[in-house]
């Protein structure tokens, strides 16, 4: 079953299953009166700074918040970890990367807290700090780097200006950009006043970067929603697209009123340069070739646009008559666009006509008035002789019709003059008529002046822009025929293959969106089909968060609205959701385990007071992100050990075994980025260059850059990246999974990258160039794990190094060559202590 019949059947197997009665008292989901006493929807307090037993223990209001949970436990922390573990955990933390054996050796000569606050300082200014901190907010962003359409492979399938995001969010953390105005770019940067500079434009790949959906755009929509609240407010709003949620105090209409905002948007094919091609190589002929390109789309576009709007337009009678004769179809109401001949009806413009004579039927309407008539009177007319005495039922209701007065006459004479039988009658009466006024309409002549009033109004049946088959231009797409279509798509995809496939980085853009002239005036759609628009759902802010009213957007689409609604200090949810993920990345867990999910079904947080005084003191620092590491990693909880004495050990996993009250510091793996960034950086292989297109880094070992800066591709994640838990871009990422499996292992012994980097380390001067086998093992210790081996570890590496001389043709290792010293190096690169960080 292909992609678009599968998605169809589930979407209608889920009307059908979510029903579409209005949630009932007691029905699933909570109330707004219970939703007041959640958790996460209590406003953000400044909870008083605990007083504790061990206050000596204390170095920052973090600490008291811990201890006041552990001493309730009769716990405490342990003791502080020795200066290498914490400088190592630090450098991991804040830039990805390992300290050297010097700095470990300089920080071991001063590990007071001072000194450890001067590195801090040091790391949070280091640009790495931002490719650090950035990835992790890429895993919200569900970043990726391709688009996720059937039949595109290679680099045709490669999204050519998404890295421009990913740069973006390295700048905004690396410059300590204020999270309200992070979220404000991301939501609306093209909106803001006074204009923000260029590259925060690429802040708006946020909204562009998701899934395609076989260009299904209520689904890309449904994953816009889905990603700014999960990402954002920590809260499931996309599960009320086909029924009140069922658990969370949040209605279909909260739903489509964050839907009318995307719905009000557009992704314009003139993407904003945000460098100056001048400055380029090959700028200028880039923009030359990209300028040729995108003319040629224009000009398919307008050429079908004025074609089908001539055709629609001199058709109008033949949708009338399917209106009023047929009921909906399967290729009206399909959310997938069918393939389309030349005298297809167009199912979008098909329904349009429908809800526009539904509208307009009414017997006081002055064009649709005789229709209504003329159709009663036809139901109303017995079956016995019918054809005669239809007609003359429906003569007589046009003559004593209640709103005769009002009609347009050249209705009424059109109607009396073809004495329908049937509705098919009176609507190619209909139809007739408006074809003639058109065909008229456009030789010169003489109309009598009586007519003029009255031609007018048909005229804006057939060829006013809210006719019954008026579409916009930007929607000319939807309702070409197969041949158009397909060339339309070759020259839209033309515009990223211009780009993608140049040999020169062409001059970056922003991928941004745009309000559309007018908004969408949304609606609930009937069990989410988009087909069936129901009651409307002006755009807006959840209700939950607005006390049981939401609060409306009035302005062009509303995204600068809901930007400030979100970042509003009196809101509870945005300052708390991350804040609670700024934790997990310190800490390995979350306050909250659920970072997407702060509805009713999320456990409530380990410390609800130490999250609160993190929001608030995170808005209070001016949404400083910079600041709150200070207060979390200059803690004297984060400085502890990982592996404490026997004793707290046997009374710490007694009382906390899952280690929440952090009674010690938790052990973790590293993620995939850090691990690969930090092998080539003791391998002296780490190319320092920021921003840029991807690159290869999972297939192509000789590839230096971090990891950072590799290619995502949606549609075939590169097994390194799988194997090792990256997170999954086709949705906004709650956390990453945590696993072990064989082939992680698989990758450390086998992997070329892996191997590049031991040769490397083998070959480097402190290594390769020493005069003893001593000196060399000292070399790659200090080298890759940032110390001296102790004397067991001495022992067994050079007796490793012996055993494999003996190995080697005439008992020498070659330089290049893959000898004891770099499987040595090797074995190192992969131990548990290069890999892990306590």
């Amino acid at each position: 079953m292909s992609r678009p019949i599968l998605s169809f059947a589930i979407g209608v197997l889920g009307w059908a299953l979510a029903g579409d009665l209005p949630r009932a008292e007691g029905a699933p989901g909570q109330s707004f009166e219970q939703a007041r006493d959640h958790w996460a929807f209590r406003p953000i307090e400044r909870p008083p700074i605990p007083s504790v037993t061990a206050a000596d223990a204390v170095s920052s209001p973090v600490d008291a918040f811990l201890l006041e949970k552990l001493e309730s436990r009769s716990l405490g922390f342990a003791p502080r970890a020795d200066a290498r573990t914490l400088l190592r955990r630090v450098y991991f933390d804040l830039i990805g990367l390992p300290p050297t054996y010097e700095e470990v050796e300089a920080f071991a000569g001063d590990a007071s807290t001072e000194a450890l606050a001067g590195v801090v300082d040091r790391l949070l200014a280091d640009p790495r700090y931002g490719e650090r901190w950035g990835r992790h907010w890429l895993d919200v962003a569900r970043y990726a780097d391709t688009k996720d359409l059937v039949l595109l492979y290679g680099r045709d399938a490669i999204r050519p200006y998404a890295y421009t995001y990913r740069d973006y969010v390295v700048r905004a953390f690396n410059e300590d950009l204020p999270f309200d105005a992070f979220v404000r770019d991301q939501l609306a940067a093209d909106l803001v006043e006074p204009k923000v500079p260029g590259w925060r434009l690429a802040a708006l790949g946020f909204l562009t970067l998701g899934r395609l959906f076989d260009n299904n755009p209520h689904d890309q929509i449904d994953d816009q929603i889905d990603t700014v609240s999960r990402g954002l407010l920590g809260l499931t709003v996309a599960c009320a697209r086909c029924h009140d949620h069922k658990f969370d105090a949040i209605t279909m209409e909260d739903y489509y009123g964050l839907y009318g905002v995307f719905a009000s948007t557009e992704r314009p094919y003139a993407l904003p340069l945000i460098e100056d091609p001048a400055a380029v190589t090959g700028g200028m002929e880039f923009e030359e070739r990209l300028g040729k390109a995108r003319a040629e789309l224009e000009s398919h576009i307008d050429a079908e646009f004025a074609r089908l709007t001539e055709v629609l337009r001199l058709r109008v009678g033949n949708y009338l008559v399917r209106a009023a004769t047929t009921k909906p179809d399967l290729t009206e109401t399909a959310q997938f666009a069918l393939s389309l001949t030349p005298d297809d009806f167009r199912p979008r413009l098909m329904l349009r006509t429908r809800r526009y004579v539904e509208e307009r039927a009414r017997p006081e309407d002055s064009v649709f008035g005789p229709w209504s008539v003329a159709m009663a009177a036809l139901e109303a007319a017995p079956a016995i002789g019918r054809d005669s005495i239809a007609s003359d039922a429906v003569t007589t209701a046009l003559r004593t019709g209640g709103g005769a007065s009002r009609w347009n006459p050249m209705v009424v004479r059109a109607l009396m003059e073809a004495s329908p039988v049937d509705r098919a009658g009176v609507a190619k009466a209909y139809g007739d008529l408006l074809r003639r006024l058109y065909e008229a309409s456009k030789a010169p002549a003489d109309v009598p002046l009586e007519e003029v009033e009255d031609r007018a109004e048909l005229l804006e049946v057939v060829a006013g822009r809210d006719g019954p088959v008026a579409f916009e231009r930007r929607d000319t797409p939807d309702h070409m025929s197969r041949p158009e279509k397909d060339r339309y798509g070759s020259l839209a995809l033309a515009l990223d293959k211009v780009a993608a496939h140049a040999t020169n980085a062409p001059p970056a853009r922003a991928m941004v969106v745009a309000d559309l002239p007018e908004r969408v005036e949304s609606r609930v759609f009937l069990r989410g089909n988009p087909s069936r628009p129901e009651r409307p759902a002006p755009q807006g802010y959840l209700s939950v968060l607005g006390d049981g009213e939401a609060q409306r957007f009035g302005k062009g689409s509303g995204r600068l609205e809901l930007a400030a609604a979100i970042t509003d200090p009196s809101h509870p949810l945005a300052a708390r959701v991350f804040m609670n993920r700024v934790w997990m990345h310190h800490f390995g867990e979350p306050l909250v385990a659920s970072p997407g999910d702060f509805g009713t079904r999320s456990d409530p947080p380990t410390h609800p007071a130490l999250l609160d005084w993190l929001a608030r003191e995170f808005i209070a620092s001016g949404w400083r992100l910079k600041a709150m590491h200070r207060h979390i990693v200059l803690s004297n909880a984060y400085q502890q050990s990982p592996i404490p004495d026997a004793a707290l050990v046997s009374k710490g996993e007694a009382a906390d075994p899952d280690n929440r009250l952090l009674w010690r510091f938790p052990r973790r793996r590293l993620d995939v980025e850090v691990m690969r960034d930090s092998m080539l950086a003791v391998s002296g292989r780490l190319e320092p260059t920021m921003r840029g297109r991807p690159v290869d880094v999972a297939e192509d070992p000789e590839n230096r850059r971090r990891t950072l800066y590799g290619l995502i591709d949606r549609q075939n994640l590169p097994g390194l990246f799988r194997s090792f838990d990256f997170a999954i871009p086709d949705q906004c990422a709650e956390r990453r999974p945590r696993t072990t499996v064989p082939q992680q292992a698989l990758y450390a012994l086998n992997s070329p990258f892996v191997q590049v980097q031991a040769i490397a380390l083998a070959q480097l001067p402190e290594v390769n160039d020493a005069t003893e086998d001593r000196e060399r093992v000292q070399g790659l210790f200090r080298r890759v794990l940032g110390r001296s081996p102790n004397e067991r570890e001495e022992q067994a590496a050079l007796a490793f190094l012996k055993a494999g001389q003996r190995d080697l043709p005439d008992g020498e290792a070659r330089p290049g060559d893959w000898t004891p010293l770099a499987q040595l190096a090797q074995a190192l690169l992969i131990s548990n202590e290069a890999v892990f960080t306590e």
